[in-house]
Formats: C-alpha cells, sequence, structure tokens
C-alpha cells in the first residue's frame, strides 16, 4: 500500500501535463459521487483575511500500483479553455492514506476557479476537479482529529480539536437541535425553503487548539470567531456508525420517498421492533427475497448520499440527497455559473440544482422543481417498491 502511494507522490510532485484545454462548463464531474472512482481529490480552501489556504489531498483505489500526473490551473470563468498554470512548492504528506497538501493565494478581488487534472499515466484517463475561490469564502475554521477533518459531519463519540483562522480570537460555538424537514419531491414546485438566519438553543466559548467533544447532542454547530459576519465554519454530529443507519428508528425517515403516508406512520409506530417493522416492508415488496434487496440496495443509496451531500442536516434530506437515492449516480454532472446539472440518460431526465449556500454550510445546493418530473418520479417508485430498480 505504501509502494503504491509513494508512485502517486513522486508523479504529483515532478510531472506537470501541458494544458487542460477544454471548458469547465463542458467537464463531466460524475466521478465525485461514484464510489468505486479510480481516484478521489478533494479541495478545502480555508479563509486568513488577506488570504486564501487551500489544502487539498489525493487518494487512488486501485489495488497495483501505478503512476499519475496532475496539472493545476487557474481560471476566471466556468466558460474559459485555457488558464494560468499554478504550481505547488509545498511538501506533500502522506496521512492515513492520503497525500495531502496546500496552495496559498492573496484573498481575490472577484472570485475564480483552482481547477485541477489528474491524469493515470498508464492508461491515459483523466478526471478534473475544480474549487471556487471566492474573496468572501464563509470558511474560517476546521476541525481536527488525527489530522484535519475533511467530512461536512463529525462522529459525536470522538474529540477534535477546534481551529480558527489563526487570529488567537476566541471561538462562539452556536448549536441547532432544529430536526431540519426532508424534501418534497422534485415536481412539488411550492417547497418550503430554510430560513437564512436561525436562531441556536445553546451556545458556548472556546480557544482556538482547545479539545472539543466527545459530543452529547446530535445536530448543527456554528464556529465563528465574530457572531455579527458572515464567516465560520459549521459541521453536523451524528454518532457512529453514521453515515450508515442501523437502528430501525433510523430506517423510517428515509423511506418517506418510497412509502405511503400510511406505511410510514406505521413504521413509526414500529419502532425498535423488528418483527412489526419487517412486516410492513414485506406487505410493500410481497417477497421476502426482494425485501432483502429492496433494504440492502435501498440504504446503500442512502448511506451513499449521507456521505456526500450532508449539511446543516443529514444527506439523504438535501435535494441532491434524495435524487441520488431515488435515481442512482448520474450519467453527467455539469457546473456552470452557480447550477449543477445532472444527467440520467435511461430515463431522459436531467435535474438542475442552484447553488444556496450559506454561513450554514456554503455548498448545500437546492434543486429547481418542475412539474414535469412528476411522471418518472413515480415510475421509479414503483420500481423501488416492486424491489426492481
Amino acid at each position: 500500500m505504501r509502494q503504491k502511494y509513494l508512485i502517486v507522490f513522486s508523479a504529483l510532485m515532478l510531472t506537470w501535463v501541458t494544458g487542460l484545454g477544454q471548458a469547465v462548463s463542458s467537464l463531466n464531474f460524475n466521478h465525485w459521487y461514484d464510489p468505486v472512482s479510480e481516484v478521489v481529490l478533494q479541495l478545502k480552501p480555508l479563509n486568513h483575511g488577506d488570504s486564501v489556504e487551500v489544502f487539498f489531498r489525493v487518494r487512488c483505489n486501485l489495488a497495483t500500483p501505478t503512476s499519475y500526473m496532475v496539472k493545476w490551473e487557474k481560471r476566471e470563468s466556468f466558460a474559459q479553455r485555457q488558464g494560468s498554470a499554478i504550481r505547488s512548492t509545498d511538501t506533500l504528506r502522506l496521512t492515513n492514506g492520503w497525500f495531502e497538501g496546500r496552495f496559498v493565494f492573496n484573498r481575490p478581488a472577484k472570485p475564480w476557479l483552482l481547477v485541477a487534472k489528474l491524469v493515470n499515466i498508464a492508461t491515459g484517463k483523466a478526471w478534473h476537479f475544480f474549487r471556487l475561490i471566492e474573496s468572501h469564502y464563509p470558511v474560517n475554521g476546521y476541525l481536527e482529529n488525527g489530522g484535519r477533518s475533511w467530512d461536512s459531519y463529525v462522529t459525536a463519540e470522538k474529540v477534535y480539536t477546534i481551529h480558527g483562522s489563526g487570529s488567537g480570537k476566541p471561538i462562539f460555538v452556536s448549536y441547532y437541535k432544529d430536526n431540519f424537514p426532508s424534501p418534497a419531491p422534485p415536481f412539488v414546485v411550492k417547497e418550503l425553503k430554510m430560513d437564512r438566519f436561525l436562531f441556536p438553543d445553546s451556545t458556548f466559548t472556546l480557544n482556538a487548539g482547545t479539545a472539543l467533544g466527545p459530543f452529547t447532542k446530535e445536530g448543527l454547530y456554528l464556529a465563528q470567531e465574530d457572531t455579527a459576519s458572515g464567516f465560520g465554519f459549521s459541521f453536523y454530529v451524528k454518532r457512529s456508525p453514521y453515515p450508515k443507519y442501523n437502528k430501525l428508528g433510523d430506517l423510517k425517515g428515509p423511506l418517506l420517498f418510497v412509502t405511503t403516508q400510511e406505511e410510514n406512520e406505521s413504521l413509526g409506530l414500529a419502532g425498535e421492533d423488528k418483527v412489526k417493522f419487517d412486516r410492513i416492508i414485506l406487505d410493500i415488496t410481497k417477497d421476502k427475497e426482494r425485501a432483502r434487496t429492496f433494504m440492502r440496495s435501498y440504504f446503500r443509496r442512502v448511506e451513499l448520499a449521507n456521505y456526500y451531500f450532508t449539511s446543516f442536516k443529514e444527506g439523504w434530506k438535501t435535494d441532491r440527497g434524495m435524487i441520488f437515492t431515488i435515481y442512482g449516480l448520474p450519467d453527467e454532472v455539469r457546473f456552470e455559473d452557480g447550477f449543477e446539472y445532472w444527467s440520467y440518460k435511461s430515463i431522459k431526465q436531467m435535474f438542475r440544482f442552484a447553488r444556496a449556500g450559506s454561513v450554514y454550510h456554503p455548498d448545500h445546493s437546492v434543486l429547481v422543481r418542475e412539474k414535469g418530473y412528476t411522471e418518472y418520479w413515480y415510475q421509479t417508485i414503483d420500481m423501488w417498491r416492486k424491489s426492481r430498480y
């Protein structure tokens, strides 16, 4: 395992391809949400006042050692085909199976895109990644537990070290226990929207570099050095084994999409009674083997939705999480000027998500709902209930 990553490491540090050559808006990014993608690259900007520090990490998922090369570019827009090259001079370090590094940029006057192209040298296959670098990117802190916390959710049973922007100011933490609602189906045009400003249920203050956790309360936490500003960073606390669910009481919520109101209420009344719970699922699928297949397949999707899309609420409760749970990995994922487009060839449907970030989660997106989604939604739900999806 270590040999594999040393090969990746040397390629990342020493080899640079000669240009990306394609507009970001023309690229397919569905590998971002593919659990069996050969490579993963994550980017996390951190605001330091006059500068923006971008942390990144790279992992190869192949069992056989191979070599990769990467090129970084600065793009002014999603339509620009060729940007200016950026080269990291910092040493990458191997941490928990990932190679990690960073860039530091002056605070930009206007937003721009940090774009990476990662290439398998042996096969020539390429993957693209990008991150919007903004003047007022709201994230200015992070958590650490044996390394930087990269996920938007943290484990309640663990202890983390909290860090701010490096100013040395105390960090004010607000806690919200609000059980945010699950999304309406994609054809319900009048979707309820979350208030951009929430009232915390409790608050406390910590110094940067001090311990936080284990947590006794699940929910949303917002850490800020100045509560009157739009800067800060949030994290969603869940008990393990999240993003998986292992209690019957947790299964009722995600099953909302594929059950009737009466069935869902019955699941809630069943609580942790497995006999009652199984009987309801069997009534839906009409067959024990189909019931097992349905539950295994459906909650694998829910787990992935939680992993990829957790924001200020569980991933399955977000619009992207809902669409991912029901329809699976899109054939194409494209970005352009604040919108994310998902295309499914088999049902000839495209879903458009608008960026609707806030201090509670800068990367949150909401579905642009249309009545035209009705037919395929119900057809797909029917296939799930028959365990044919």
